[in-house]
């Protein structure tokens, strides 16, 4: 690696500056689904099941849409690195009118909700139970996805820890409201599940406000104008973000294809300990994937754009190889706890040392397989953003698509099925296929990069200028 490619101290210390607030960020993120199952469990099973099988619609809704939401970023980190952050707020409010527009379809899908688990074959009563806890919680989506608009163009303006503050307001206040709505405490009545979906759109409503009132008064918007020209869409700008996004949507839904087409064969084919194994791997490593990786890859994203507006080629591998730094920093002491404690995590999961040790001989191997796979997926995450630091959607989606259904799925399937090593074979193809996208992702960005300080722009590159 030549020396230009180092990072500094600076190039770790800026990276830092941004992923810790949005780490904390994923923590409170965590914490508010934490607390909405614990407080949906004491209902009984039965409540739980139903919110949890409306949730697995939703998130795919939420984070297919927030894919289509991802270029705000990307284009304010242009902008700030070619010195037109006044600029931003157009950005914004544009971001806010395709949050308007991704919601109407959403809206159709979750308003039917019930019907669509009938269809399904889904148990009546548990359809029913779902429909009604999606009544209201469907009306999160809209303030759900204008708050991701806020986040996106927070953390492109380097104002990750005001991201930090409002997600932790939005868990206390979760927690407030879903004891006194669910339960009917301080004189207002029991609404059950009913009650879990208000809270919600409570919850989620005043998180927007106080991102807008915050946006309102950044330093960006002195000197231009605000929210005031929000009814007036710039068509243009709009459909740069849906030209942007609309890759990035799918990839989300690629992935999350994967990972359920996997968690219907283990359950079909290797029963329920496997499956009750594979839900912890995956807890696990979903955590670790928020928590960390995505934080700074969501860094990188932003400091490779920034680095992309000014023309800084040499910068950007030096912001790159910080975030592989700072990932590798974190994450490897995490994959040694888990090869070591496995057994423990297991414990912790399952909260009863008996009913652990039926899953011990197929969770705790597994486990230490994890351990490798957030390794590869940070690599690819990292890796994959800073691609989308370069406005390049359309490859890595691509890529994704390759490196999951050409090379992971078939792997697992090998591995797990033909070679009779169960839910570990697949997730060491679930781990290889991560890896592979990475090392595409890491080629790609050599590719782009290089071509870019020839004086050879691709066709995503710069498209917001």
């Amino acid at each position: 690696m030549p020396s230009s490619q180092l990072p500094t101290t600076t190039d770790i210390h800026a990276t830092l500056r941004i992923f810790l607030p949005l780490s904390l960020a994923s923590l409170g993120s965590i914490g508010i689904g934490i607390t909405d199952s614990m407080m949906l469990g004491r209902l009984g099973t039965d409540a739980l099941g139903a919110a949890g099988l409306a949730l697995s619609i939703y998130i795919m809704l939420m984070t297919a849409g927030n894919g289509v939401l991802f270029p705000v970023m990307v284009l304010i980190s242009h902008i700030r690195g070619a010195n037109r952050s006044r600029t931003a707020p157009r950005i914004i409010r544009q971001g806010l009118w395709v949050a308007g527009i991704l919601f109407v379809p959403c809206l159709a899908v979750l308003w039917n909700l019930e019907n669509i688990f009938l269809l399904a074959g889904q148990d009546a009563d548990l359809a029913r139970m779902a429909g009604h806890y999606m009544d209201y919680y469907l009306w999160t989506l809209l303030p759900a996805f204008t708050f991701s608009v806020f986040v996106f163009a927070s953390i492109a303006m380097g104002r990750g820890r005001v991201v930090t503050r409002i997600v932790w307001f939005n868990l206390a206040l979760n927690i407030v409201l879903d004891y006194v709505l669910i339960f009917g405490k301080f004189g207002f009545p029991a609404m059950g599940m009913a009650g879990a979906g208000l809270a919600s759109v409570i919850v989620w409503t005043t998180g927007h406000m106080v991102f807008f009132i915050f946006l309102s008064f950044h330093r960006f918007y002195r000197s231009g104008a605000r929210f005031r020209h929000a009814w007036r869409p710039r068509w243009t700008i709009v459909r740069q973000i849906f030209h942007l996004g609309w890759p990035k949507g799918l990839e989300q839904i690629v992935q999350g294809s994967l990972f359920a087409t996997i968690a219907l064969l283990v359950g079909w084919r290797l029963g329920v300990e496997a499956i009750a194994s594979h839900t912890i791997a995956l807890q696990v490593s979903s955590i670790a994937n928020v928590v960390i990786s995505w934080a700074i890859a969501s860094a990188v994203t932003t400091r490779v754009g920034i680095a992309s507006g000014a023309d800084d080629y040499t910068q950007m591998w030096r912001i790159l190889n910080a975030g592989f730094l700072i990932c590798f920093f974190f994450l490897l002491p995490l994959a040694a706890f888990l090869k070591v404690f496995s057994p423990w995590v297991v414990m912790l999961f399952l909260g009863s040392e008996m009913k652990a040790q039926a899953l011990l001989p197929i969770a705790a191997p597994l486990l230490v397989i994890v351990a490798f796979f957030i390794l590869a997926d940070g690599l690819r995450l990292v890796a994959g953003q800073a691609l989308n630091g370069l406005s390049d959607m359309k490859m890595p989606a691509l890529m994704m698509g390759l490196g999951h259904w050409v090379i992971g799925f078939p792997t697992a399937l090998v591995f797990g099925l033909a070679m009779g090593q169960g839910i570990l074979g697949f997730w060491w193809g679930l781990t290889l296929g991560m890896a592979a996208i990475g090392v595409l992702y890491l080629s790609r960005f050599r590719w782009l990069v290089d071509r870019f300080a020839a004086g050879a722009p691709g066709d995503d590159q710069h498209t917001d200028r």
